[in-house]
C-alpha cells in the first residue's frame, strides 16, 4: 500500500511514474467508472449549495465549472470564493464564466465573493463556505479538481438512504497538474495499508465505528472535492474549522473526525471525483515531515483519548508514525 504522502514524494522524484500508474491501473478504470450509480432523475430534490474556493487556478476554472454545471443532480446555488488571486481569476470569472453560467441555467443562484487579502490556508475558505451556503447540503468543489456528471447524484442518494449520514464521499481518480491519470483507484490504494476491505464496496457506517478503525490511523478521505456535507445546524462546523486551522497538514483529518461525532459516514465505490496533485505542492509538502509527524501523533492521541481502540488499530497507529519518522532520515 502506498500512502498519499508517499505517492506525492514518489511523483516528485520520478516523472515517469504518472505514465506507469496510468498503464498499471487502467483495468480499474473499466470497473470503477462503470459501477452502478444513482438514478439520473432523483425523486426528492434537496437544496445543494456548491462552493468553489479558488486561488490562482484560472487555468482550471472553465473545466471545474463545466463539470459542476453538467451534474445530473439539480443545483440550488453556486458560490465562487476567490482568495485574492493574482492570476486574473476574478476578471475571468466575471467576464467569461459568469455569463456562461447564467446562460446555462438562468435560475441558478450565483454569487461571486472576493477576498481582499489571501487567507493563507484553504481551511479558512472552507469556513467561509459553510458560513455563506444557504442550502441544506454543501459541496466544496475546489477550483483545480473536476468531477463525473453523476458525482453529486450518487452521493446525494446516500443521504436519502440514511437520515443520520452527515457526510458522504466517493472514490477518487488521482490526476496530475496536466490532467494525466496517476491512478484510477486512489481510495483503495489509500485504504490498503489499513487492510480496509470496507472500501471494496459502498457502505454507510456510524461515525464512531470508522473513528475507532480506519479513521483512527489516518485521514481516509482524499480531498474535500469528493465530499458532500449535510448542513445540520446542530453541528458546529465553523468552530470545528477554526480549531482545524491550527493544523498545517492534518486540519482536514481533524475536521472530518469531529464532524463524524455527529452522525454516520457514507461512501461510494465509484470513482467520480478527480483529485489533482500538483508538482509544486508535492515538492513543498515533502519538506514538512517533522510537522506532519507531530500532527499525526496529536490526532492519534486525540482519538485514543475519546475512544477505546483495539490492539490492532493501536499497532497500526504506531506503524504509521514509524513510517513518517523514517521519511525524516
Amino acid at each position: 500500500m502506498i500512502s498519499l504522502s508517499k505517492l506525492k514524494q514518489t511523483i516528485a522524484n520520478n516523472r515517469l511514474i504518472p505514465k506507469a500508474y496510468a498503464i498499471a491501473t487502467r483495468p480499474f478504470e473499466k470497473t470503477l467508472r462503470r459501477l452502478p450509480v444513482a438514478p439520473v432523475v432523483p425523486k426528492n430534490i434537496q437544496k445543494v449549495s456548491v462552493v468553489v474556493p479558488n486561488y490562482n487556478y484560472k487555468e482550471y476554472l472553465d473545466n471545474r465549472i463545466k463539470t459542476i454545471l453538467e451534474q445530473t443532480y439539480p443545483l440550488y446555488e453556486l458560490i465562487i470564493l476567490d482568495d485574492a488571486s493574482t492570476d486574473g481569476s476574478v476578471e475571468y470569472i466575471k467576464q467569461e464564466l459568469s455569463p456562461k453560467i447564467r446562460t446555462f441555467d438562468p435560475n441558478l443562484k450565483l454569487r461571486i465573493i472576493e477576498s481582499k487579502k489571501n487567507s493563507g490556508k484553504s481551511i479558512h475558505q472552507w469556513k467561509k463556505a459553510f458560513k455563506e451556503a444557504s442550502g441544506d447540503f454543501l459541496w466544496i468543489a475546489e477550483a483545480d479538481d473536476s468531477s463525473d456528471p453523476n458525482f453529486l447524484n450518487t452521493v446525494m442518494a446516500k443521504f436519502a438512504q440514511d437520515k443520520d449520514v452527515v457526510l458522504a464521499f466517493s472514490n477518487s481518480v488521482a490526476i496530475d497538474s496536466q490532467g494525466s491519470v496517476l491512478t484510477y483507484d486512489f481510495q483503495n490504494r489509500s485504504a490498503d495499508k489499513l487492510k480496509a476491505d470496507r472500501f471494496k464496496n459502498d457502505f454507510i457506517v456510524k461515525g464512531e465505528v470508522i473513528l475507532k478503525q480506519e479513521f483512527a490511523i489516518n485521514c481516509i478521505i482524499p480531498n474535500v472535492s469528493g465530499v458532500v456535507f449535510r448542513l445540520d445546524r446542530k453541528t458546529p462546523f465553523e468552530s470545528l474549522l477554526q480549531k482545524a486551522s491550527e493544523f498545517t497538514q492534518c486540519g482536514d483529518w481533524y475536521f472530518y473526525s469531529r464532524v463524524l461525532e455527529h452522525g454516520s459516514i457514507a461512501y461510494s465505490r465509484s470513482a467520480l471525483n478527480f483529485f489533482r496533485i500538483h508538482q509544486k505542492s508535492v515538492t513543498a509538502s515533502s519538506k514538512k515531515t517533522s510537522r506532519l509527524l507531530e500532527e499525526v501523533q496529536s490526532m492519534h492521541a486525540l482519538i485514543n483519548k475519546n475512544y477505546s481502540l483495539s490492539p490492532a488499530i493501536m499497532s497500526a497507529q504506531k506503524a504509521e508514525e514509524l513510517r513518517i519518522k523514517r521519511r525524516q532520515n
